[in-house]
């Protein structure tokens, strides 16, 4: 009998201490709740929400109009088709699309001087449309797919970037084709085998991707519906894989080309539409998360027409705030007159239209941190740099960023050290 009675009085314990924990657990989970106001939380959107804690994805803003700014014109006339374009260790490239040389061009962003070429051997140019950068690799997305919308080779080339040599000695260069990675892939929702459809009439178009967070992220151009699915490839490996849609966002023109900011959490879409004068457009969502992109902020900016901007199908960034646009060689008739626009290279600036963008230097030479050559376009970080600042330490293949001088790195900045790059501090690093 006093043994039972223990047993009880024990098991009386037990379901009285899992009642207070569950009382106070749903205490703790209500407070959470209730400190929680989702709602806009950018400053620069119209129905901002100084009390909103949660970025729910409910920013809206006032309609705005950007003309970037023309940094060539024209480019060199072997790129007429220049499509995508991604900024590499320290230079921009750029390619032709469909029926191009399967080849990547270094391009000198003041002149329209070709500085290297550099062809995949082995590979061909089907209907290149974008390219990505992780650091490390090249990526080539031979994906455009708007003849029929039936290909069945879609595919990425992928190589390493230290397998380019310098340019000034190396100006005409071929990579090894056993130096060379295929990522084969097929959309998850069309019907395999693909079925046929007249031409620029089909959901399964692409021509924008970014690789972030070891992943492969397509943006289709959707000339059925006019809006953009993002597709996600799980991995950035060789093989053959199934692209899974994960989001759509409407916006009512043709995405042809994406890439993120160095550093930040923004992303860029831009497009156009094909009719009328064919407006273009730059999307920039920022305020994501969990692998999204469409839940965050959504800033459409509303960009000049073909009169202006040609026919826009490459965008990259250069540093967290800045980069550049470029448009391939197109022919209108307008009026009933027939007009050509030439290939064109352009710059943008985000700082204006996205909050908290900090501003950002970017390491990229090799040798002393006070050297002015050491850093992208000669600008480098000041003596007393602000809150909201990004160095980015990315020195050269085999190279090392030497903080030869003391430095502080104030609080609300960051200083990011590139993944199998060196830097060395023999002197005095302060982070405040």
């Amino acid at each position: 009998m006093p043994d039972c009675q223990h047993n009880e009085q024990r098991s009386m314990n037990s379901h009285t201490l899992k009642s207070v924990f569950t009382i106070l657990l749903a205490l703790f989970c209500c407070c959470q709740a209730y400190n929680q106001v989702p709602g806009c939380t950018d400053p620069m959107a119209n129905n901002f929400n100084s009390l909103a804690t949660v970025n729910d994805g409910s920013c809206t803003y006032n309609n705005t109009s950007y003309t970037p700014p023309v940094k060539v014109d024209p480019v060199n006339s072997i790129l007429a088709e220049t499509s995508g374009l991604e900024w590499a260790g320290n230079s921009l490239w750029t390619f032709n699309d469909s029926g191009g040389e399967p080849a990547i061009y270094r391009i000198d962003t003041l002149s329209n001087t070709i500085l290297q070429k550099v062809s995949l051997q082995g590979a061909s140019n089907t209907d290149w449309e974008d390219i990505a950068f992780d650091g490390f690799y090249f990526y080539i997305g031979d994906f455009g797919n708007n003849s029929n919308g039936a290909r069945t080779d879609l595919k990425i080339y992928k190589f390493p970037f230290s397998a380019i040599p310098e340019p000034v000695a190396n100006p005409d260069v071929t990579i090894a084709a056993a130096d060379i990675s295929i990522i084969n892939f097929i959309y998850s929702d069309q019907p395999q085998p693909p079925v046929p459809s007249a031409a620029n009439s089909t959901k399964f178009d692409c021509e924008a991707m970014i690789v972030d967070d070891g992943k492969i992220h397509l943006f289709s151009k959707n000339w059925v519906d006019l809006n953009a699915t993002h597709y996600v490839i799980g991995s950035v490996m060789a093989g053959t894989y199934i692209a899974m849609p994960l989001e759509t966002l409407a916006t009512n023109f043709l995405v042809t080309a994406a890439d993120k900011s160095v550093g930040n959490k923004v992303v860029a879409l831009l497009g156009y539409q094909v009719t009328g004068l064919a407006n273009h457009f730059m999307f920039l969502l920022s305020g994501y998360t969990g692998g999204y992109y469409f839940n965050g902020n959504k800033r459409k900016l509303d960009l000049p027409n073909v009169t202006v901007m040609g026919q826009a199908e490459g965008i990259c960034f250069k540093n967290g705030h800045y980069g550049y646009i470029s448009n391939e060689r197109v022919m209108r008739t307008i009026g009933g007159i027939p007009l050509t626009f030439t290939q064109k290279l352009r710059s943008f600036d985000i700082r204006n239209f996205v909050s908290n963008v900090p501003v950002t230097y970017i390491f990229t030479g090799n040798g002393n941190w006070n050297v002015p050559s050491n850093w992208s376009d000669l600008v480098m970080p000041p003596p007393a740099i602000t809150a909201s600042t990004l160095i980015f330490v990315d020195p050269l293949p085999g190279g090392s960023c030497i903080l030869n001088i003391p430095y502080t790195i104030p609080a609300g900045s960051s200083i990011m050290i590139h993944e199998g790059k060196y830097f060395v501090i023999p002197g005095d690093l302060l982070l405040q």
